[in-house]
């Protein structure tokens, strides 16, 4: 008499689960490819400079290291425009999502000027930090030139983050598709001197870029303002009140940003050991890191899309379905980052051809490739528990353990393994491997706390 309430309860599950994994999937498939649209440009960049010459990819690779922290964290300052926006509109408060795209704007635009100003001293900060004046000088006129777009690209993510927490992900990933069409035509004008354009190398790269960002924050702030779904939203109207009247948006991004910018900012200093090592090693880590952080953007969408669940469900008060959403948005993640590794692992060096056919540089490259197969399941894990907690509006404790894990593991670690250890290029990953695993362990055991509790408001 009992199987037939255990399988009809057993069939709910399924059902239920099944709900979540198509959801998530929907909304996932156009953020990844808007997230990896980010790095595929940054590959692009460093796949047609590489091929120009090794010495301006050294170039190009310092000169992201520090611009990078910047602009991520001015992402993470944002990110309560997707949480905001995602939970008013599970709670089916409309006007809300518009109201918090436009407190965003002006917000946005503030943060990437600040980021500019500070990258006309490119070359002061990195010689600054221990870099020769070779790498330096070529790698603070990339920073400069990135830093230039930054004020635009800042508000063109905020704008994708308030159509991610709408559910429409679709114009985003459009726009950043065709930035990737723009930018890699760019590259062939300005890296190789065509059209009668002078040879830039790195620097033409970084002009790409930043010309590519301008074209896409104009086209999305554009479909904003043009679609239908605006007077709902009402993305027209200014918002009322004054800066306090948003001020649980932004701080949810300053335990976001502060998460993100220290974990960034972690992996810059870990680029400054790799340029420590010399212009070869600096440039098969960015390579190996590359490929790494194309990876990391699939979770970084999945991590998105699984936010924007547990938001919605949070908005309902509903825990069991915010519950089922973290642990869906998991163990869809995990999955995918373990083919992710296997690929590393089995095809370490026709992935490290396509970046160099520089044969001492392929040698150093291709194991690091391969180290990386280990990577994906942590970095990318942690990553997807990170926004899973943000979805749940909990910030701040995890922003202390994401700090902890790599700024207080992650670095010492590298410097002990590449240094005094003597492993080299390949204790860089190691050491990053130590700091994603303490992050993963910390913020799942969270996220599985607070599960099980009532709502934190």
């Amino acid at each position: 008499m009992d199987r037939a309430p255990l399988g009809s309860d057993v069939y709910r599950s399924f059902a239920k689960l099944k709900r979540h994994v198509d959801a998530l999937v929907r909304l996932a498939g156009p953020i990844v490819v808007a997230r990896s649209g980010v790095i595929l440009m940054a590959t692009v960049d460093m796949v047609m400079t590489g091929h120009y010459d090794s010495q301006q990819l050294a170039y190009l690779s310092i000169g992201l290291a520090l611009v990078m922290p910047m602009m991520v964290g001015g992402l993470g300052l944002l990110m309560g425009t997707l949480v905001i926006s995602a939970n008013r509109f599970g709670a089916g408060d409309y006007p809300a999502c518009g109201q918090a795209w436009r407190y965003s704007l002006p917000y946005a635009f503030g943060l990437g000027f600040a980021s500019a100003v500070v990258s006309l001293f490119g070359e002061s900060l990195l010689a600054l930090v221990g870099q020769s004046q070779e790498l330096a000088a070529h790698g603070g006129d990339v920073m400069m030139v990135i830093g230039l777009g930054l004020p635009v690209y800042l508000v063109y993510l905020t704008t994708a983050f308030f159509m991610e927490g709408i559910s429409k992900p679709v114009p985003g990933m459009i726009a950043m598709l065709g930035a990737n069409v723009v930018n890699a035509l760019l590259n062939w004008v300005f890296i190789f001197g065509k059209l009668g354009v002078p040879e830039m190398g790195a620097v033409g790269a970084a002009w790409a870029t930043t010309a590519s960002r301008c074209i896409i924050a104009v086209a999305l702030i554009t479909y904003v303002w043009t679609m239908k779904e605006q007077v709902i939203f009402g993305v027209r109207v200014r918002p009322p009140g004054g800066w306090r009247a948003w001020a649980q948006q932004r701080w949810i991004g300053y335990g976001v940003g502060t998460s993100i910018g220290v974990e960034t900012s972690s992996f810059a200093a870990v680029n400054m050991f790799a340029g420590w090592l010399g212009p070869l090693p600096l440039a098969a880590y960015s390579i190996a890191f590359n490929l790494l952080a194309m990876v990391f953007m699939v979770a970084l969408g999945l991590g998105a899309a699984t936010s924007v669940r547990v938001s919605v469900a949070h908005g309902r008060n509903d825990l069991s379905d915010l519950r089922l959403a973290g642990w869906t948005g998991l163990g869809v993640n995990t999955l995918t980052m373990i083919a992710f590794g296997l690929l590393f692992l089995f095809a370490a060096e026709p992935l490290t051809r396509i970046f160099t056919n520089d044969p001492a540089l392929m040698v150093i490259t291709a194991p690091l490739v391969a180290f990386m197969a280990y990577l994906p399941i942590v970095d990318g894990g942690q990553a997807v528990m990170a926004n899973a907690l943000r979805g749940r509006q909990d910030v701040w404790i995890p922003s202390a353990m994401q700090s902890f894990a790599f700024f207080g593991v992650m670095v010492p670690a590298v410097y002990l393994f590449v240094f005094p250890g003597g492993q080299g290029a390949i204790g860089l990953l190691q050491g990053v491997l130590l700091g994603s695993g303490v992050s993963f362990i910390l913020l799942t055991w969270r996220f599985h706390h607070l599960a099980r509790h009532s709502f934190l408001h």
